[in-house]
């Protein structure tokens, strides 16, 4: 079990690896993917599903390059110990100048007494 103050810094600990790893392209790929533990899964709503820990960092060696900024997160722990969150997000790419906002849904779980990511799911906002 962990505490309340804990959990927070916990989550908020992987959220920032998750964007300060991303940003840093092909040198934190794999550290990006470990993220993800020995079972997680990406989603994104484009219904793209990634999983393995080969094609995680691949994806995340071939990223835009920008900055990514995330929102304060609501959190919520499960009867098993897992955490429920979601976040907004923008992200800004330094090759096109476009700013992409939407929002992580996010499944967290202990393994190997880190927060690693079992599920997260990016939606991305589009306008109308």
């Amino acid at each position: 079990m962990h505490d309340g103050d804990g959990r927070l810094a916990a989550v908020i600990r992987l959220q920032a690896d998750y964007a300060r790893y991303v940003d840093a392209g092909e040198a934190g790929a794999e550290a990006w993917s470990a993220l993800y533990g020995s079972r997680g899964v990406l989603t994104i709503s484009d219904g793209r599903e990634i999983g393995d820990p080969g094609e995680l960092a691949a994806f995340a060696a071939r990223a835009p390059r920008g900055v990514h900024l995330q929102g304060v997160p609501t959190i919520e722990e499960r009867p098993d110990g897992d955490i429920d969150s979601v976040s907004p997000f923008v992200f800004f790419n330094a090759e096109t100048g476009a700013i992409v906002a939407g929002a992580y849904t996010d499944r967290m779980t202990w393994e190997e007494g880190r927060l690693v990511f079992a599920e997260r799911h990016i939606e991305i906002k589009r306008p109308a």
